[in-house]
This record gives structure tokens, sequence and C-alpha cells, in this order.
């Protein structure tokens, strides 16, 4: 039993944790939390279903046609939405996004209708994986295989590309890398695609665990929020940990506990972690002079 549930936690910690990557590629560089990341990622995996079920595109076809519309709609709503708000509060940047969030869910609606839809995964028909005796859908291994790899990828760019280098100057001092040449404006750019490119990823393992739908993406959006919190998003390895911690605990809570009670922990470990330790278990401070 016990074994069930956690490796069930650790399946959803994983999409979580997707999400909340997406949340913290975005963060370190532009220091604005994108609220507006999981119905983007929403769109995108309607993108993806359109290709596969009006144009009859091969899934696989269609998802990397999709995560190519994810990276230009996080590239397109960083040059038109956030970047002409660069240099003001970042609350009106994050009022913006979360303004987006509402745009995009109806723009979905009317184009895609509020009825759910069934998104098809090319691992569904598989045989359970047996972890230590207990079942475990393939699907969900492959999710926790997507969100390492993803992470492994992001971390590989941003230590060893030049591209990355841009990005990490940046993130540690925009004023000074302006300075020394690098051109902010496309490090802001990239920064919002990888997110977006991590968000869409999300949307396609998402939908295949659950009905697709315009509001799929809401609950996740705030438990990939909660799990970098936790974790600390200034480690992407810290933000999948907290996701996974997550993940895992709210089912031990909801079996052992009462199953209403596991979203409620979503919002007890954020303000906790708020509380004792801001910067997260794996996080670190970000100094800053002024």
């Amino acid at each position: 039993m016990i074994g069930n549930l956690i490796l069930g936690g650790l399946a959803a910690g994983s999409l979580y944790a997707l999400v909340g990557i997406a949340l913290a590629i975005v963060i370190r560089v532009t220091d604005i939390p994108n609220f507006a990341q999981g119905e983007m990622a929403m769109v995108s995996t309607f993108v993806a279903y359109s290709l596969l079920d009006r144009y009859g595109l091969g899934w696989w076809a269609a998802v990397a046609l999709a995560l190519g519309f994810a990276v230009l709609q996080g590239v397109a709503v960083q040059i038109l939405v956030i970047r002409p708000l660069i240099g003001g509060p970042v609350l009106s940047a994050v009022i913006a996004t979360l303004g987006l969030n509402i745009v995009l869910n109806s723009i979905a609606g009317m184009i895609w209708g509020h009825e759910t839809h069934i998104f098809p995964s090319p691992l569904g028909d598989a045989p359970p994986v047996f972890v230590a005796g207990v079942p475990l859908p393939l699907d969900s291994v492959a999710n926790i295989g997507v969100a390492l790899a993803v992470i492994l990828g992001v971390t590989l760019l941003l230590r060893y590309s030049w591209a990355g280098l841009a990005l990490r100057a940046t993130s540690q001092d925009a004023v000074m890398a302006r300075l020394v040449g690098i051109p902010i404006g496309r490090s802001f750019a990239l920064a919002w695609g990888l997110g977006g490119l991590a968000g869409g990823i999300a949307g396609v393992l998402v939908a295949p665990a659950l009905f697709l739908d315009t509001n799929m993406m809401g609950a996740l959006l705030i438990k990939g929020f909660a799990g970098g919190v936790l974790g600390g998003l200034s480690s992407l390895w810290g933000v999948f940990g907290g996701c996974l911690v997550l993940g895992v605990l709210e089912n031990l809570v909801g079996a052992y506990l009462s199953p209403s009670f596991g979203d409620a922990l979503t919002f007890i470990v954020l303000i906790a972690v708020l509380t004792i330790r801001p910067e997260g278990l794996l996080g670190r401070v970000r100094m800053r002079k002024v």
C-alpha cells in the first residue's frame, strides 16, 4: 500500500516538476513568476491535439510541432507583453501574467470549447513496470525520465554554451551584463522560450493522464510553484526534489488523513517554507548590491 502511494506520488511530483522547472527558468533570469505558464502549456497541448485530430499527423510529429509553437509562444509573450514592462515594478509584470492567464483560457475556450477531450499517449498500451514489486504505468516512469532529461538538458545548456553563459550573466546582474555587451533582450526572450518549451512538455505529458480541457493546468501550476518554493526556485534540482516530495506528501496525507486535505497541504507547505526558509531547502540566497 505505502509503496503504491510513494511511487504514485513520485509520478505526480514529476509532472509538478516540469511546470516548476518552466517557472524557475523564467524567474532565475527575469525575476518574474509567470502565472500564465499553465495556460500557455494548455494552449500548446491543444495545438498538438488539433494536429493529431484534425490534420491526422502522427503523435511524435504533432508533439514536435506543438513544442516548437510553445517556444515561439514564450518568446512572443516576452516581447509583446513583458518587454514593455521591464524597468518598472515587478508587480506590473506579475499582474500582466495573471491577466494573460485569463485571456489565454478564454481564447482556448472559444477555439476548442470547454468540453473535455482524450489526448492519446504512445505508451498507453504498454505493460506496467514493476518497481520493488509495485506495478507502475510506463507513462509514469517516462514522466520521471523526461523531467530528469529536461533538467539535465537545461543544466548543460546553462553551463557549456554561449547562450547559457549569457543567461547566467543576466540572472546575476543584468546591468553589468548589458555593459559587457550581452544582449539582454535576447537573453530574456531565450529564457521565456525555454520556459515555454518546458511547459509544453508538461502539457503533453499531463493531458494523457487527465482529460484535456481548458482548466487542466490550473492546479498543476500552483503545485509546481509550491514544490519549486519548497526545493528552491534558484536550483532546478531543488525544484525537482521539492515537487517529488510534495507529490509523495499529498498521496500519503490523502490516504491516511483525508483526500480533501491533499490540496490544502500544497498551501500549508508554501506558507511554511516562505515563513521559515524563503529560499527553499536547496535554494541559494541571492545577494544584490544596493
